[in-house]
This record gives C-alpha cells, structure tokens and sequence, in this order.
C-alpha cells in the first residue's frame, strides 16, 4: 500500500481494515470510532478527534473496514509537518482499543 498523503486544508478520506490477531472482525456494535492524526512520535495531536460513521460510503464495520473521514476544517491547522500517523480508537462492548 502506498503512503496516504493528507494535505493540509484538504477534505481527507481513507478506507482502512481493521484487524486483532491479523484478522478481520466484526465491530458493527461499535459504540464509537474516533480518529486523529498525531506525529510519528507520537508527542504531540495534529488534528482534534473526529468519530467516524457506519454509513460512511464505502464503510463495512460488520467486516471491521473504517472509511476515515476528515473535513478540511479538521485538517486546516495541520502545519509542514511531515511523517504522521492516524489512529484510530473503537470501543466495543465497553471497551476501547487504539
């Protein structure tokens, strides 16, 4: 898979399949998906945390694939940042897991 470029300013949408134990899992009872994009060290948040929707188009919790949505408001106060990651927060049945 190639490397996502988010550009700052820009509206920003990447399907993703989550997995525990490199499987896929069904998380249609997902209570919350939040996202945010935070730098490679992890020291510092880039964007504020955006829950993301199971009617997203494209989006299939029941097979655990997130379609990650971010509107250019969310991504406008991204600085020349570089490398950076998104991560991605479920909870499901109570539980949270990043």
């Amino acid at each position: 898979m190639a490397t996502p470029i988010l550009v700052t300013g820009d509206d920003f949408s990447l399907p993703v399949n989550l997995t525990i134990d490199d499987a896929a899992f069904n998380m249609s009872a997902a209570t919350a998906v939040a996202t945010r994009v935070v730098s490679a060290d992890r020291t510092q948040t880039l964007t504020a945390e955006v829950e993301q929707s199971s009617g997203t188009t494209g989006a299939a919790w029941a097979t655990a694939l997130v379609v990650v949505v971010f509107a250019a408001a969310d991504t406008a106060g991204i600085a020349d940042f570089g490398m950076a990651y998104l991560e991605i927060q479920v909870t499901l049945g109570g539980a949270k897991s990043t």
